[in-house]
């Protein structure tokens, strides 16, 4: 059963994308990558663990800030949740995840998911998923807020990316069956929920000191913005990452199943990431064309908050 598991893991884009070149398990990890566009020079694109997503993250980072490219945004924010994980898995064995191990294992199949969207969007062509090629776009566009792009990557790799992460995972893991180890999973799952509401202090003001963003600004204009604005970003959060766990429970369903069952729970997943993402875009235009007015009227929203 694992083989068949196993053949179904190459085929994680929706039906209609079927046409772009599909992400696969890589039969081997490749030490770094081959692709030609020097942000991706020597980064390892198949990751191992987190120690090794986290300096893949880093360098990306990097390389696109100082090519002043927005896409710079995503993978910075991305970088403190991924050490963050790190700290808790590797340094502070603190205990509290479960199975750090396969946490450690899925941060590098998660990374690996983003950098081969990176290095569609870094060669001009399509990721061949709809959250993902929007994120792309607008960042290309260019604009102020910082803040968007970065939310408009998290989407994509939430409500797209992680479920397969997740489901990779597991397959390898041979626990696709194993109540228990799912329980154990979803803990830990749930667990960087905390990672995340730890990291918002960090992740606004990268937003606001070194992308200038305005948003930030105005979310952290006082202690008490800054605490509303965090709980609401990590309710949103929460509730996506719920969804994550339901995505996986139907993609695990199809094992055993046709190609079809497995490919009508991925386009669901990626219609709905698709729609929140030109949701986002669209406020994000209206951003751009209205800048000083939005941020006049959010200003007098935080001054009266």
């Amino acid at each position: 059963m694992l083989s068949a598991a196993m053949k179904t893991l190459t085929s994680d884009r929706p039906l209609a994308m079927r046409s772009e070149q599909t992400r696969s398990l890589p039969a081997s990890r490749p030490e770094a990558s081959t692709a030609r566009h020097p942000v991706l020079q020597g980064v390892t694109m198949a990751p191992a663990n987190v120690s090794e997503a986290l300096v893949a993250l880093e360098t990306v980072a990097a390389r696109l800030r100082e090519r002043n490219d927005p896409r710079a945004v995503f993978p910075d924010v991305y970088a403190v949740i991924t050490r963050r994980v790190k700290e808790a898995v590797v340094d502070g064995l603190d205990g509290r995840f479960l199975e750090p191990a396969w946490i450690s294992r899925l941060a590098g199949i998660f990374c690996e998911y983003y950098l081969t969207a990176l290095s569609a969007s870094l060669e001009g062509r399509s990721t061949g998923v709809e959250a993902w090629d929007v994120a792309f776009r607008c960042t290309g566009a260019g604009g102020s807020a910082a803040a968007v792009d970065g939310l408009l990557g998290i989407n994509a790799h939430i409500n797209y990316d992680l479920a397969l992460g997740l489901y990779r995972n597991i397959v390898q893991h041979g626990a696709a069956q194993d109540a228990r180890l799912l329980r154990r999973y979803r803990h830990d799952h749930d667990l960087v929920n905390e990672i995340l509401a730890a990291a918002m202090p960090e992740i606004f003001a990268i937003l606001r000191d070194r992308y200038g963003c305005p948003l930030a600004r105005i979310a952290t204009f006082t202690a008490d913005v800054e605490r509303a604005v965090s709980s609401v970003v990590l309710c949103l959060l929460r509730r996506w990452r719920d969804r994550v766990w339901t995505d996986l429970l139907s993609l695990l369903a199809t094992l055993g199943q046709t190609a079809t069952d497995k490919r009508a729970v991925l386009a669901r997943m990626n219609q709905r990431s698709g729609k929140i993402a030109r949701t986002f875009a669209a406020g994000h235009g209206a951003l751009r064309v209205g800048a000083p007015l939005a941020r006049g009227a959010a200003l007098t929203l935080a001054l009266a908050a």
